[in-house]
C-alpha cells in the first residue's frame, strides 16, 4: 500500500511543481498549490506506514505551507 502511495505522492509532487514553476497565472498556480497539498498529505501518509518520522514531519509542516499557498493564490 505504501509503495501505491509513494507512486501517487511523487506524481503529485511534480506535477504540481510544473504548475508553480510555469508562471501561467494566478489560477493555475494556485491550483498548483491544491496538488502540492494532496501530494504531501500522501508523503505524511507513506511516512506513517513507514515508521518514517522525519518525513512525517517535513510533510506535516509542508502540508501547511502548502494550505496557504492555496489560501494566497485561490482565496
Amino acid at each position: 500500500m505504501a509503495d501505491i502511495i509513494s507512486w501517487v505522492a511523487t506524481a503529485a509532487t511534480i506535477t504540481a511543481a510544473c504548475m508553480t514553476a510555469s508562471n501561467l497565472g494566478a489560477r493555475i498556480t494556485g491550483y498548483g498549490f491544491v496538488v502540492f497539498v494532496i501530494g504531501s498529505i500522501a508523503w505524511l501518509a507513506v511516512g506513517l506506514l513507514n515508521n518514517q518520522q522525519a518525513l512525517v514531519w517535513t510533510n506535516m509542516v509542508l502540508t501547511g505551507l502548502n494550505a496557504f499557498g492555496v489560501w494566497r493564490w485561490l482565496g
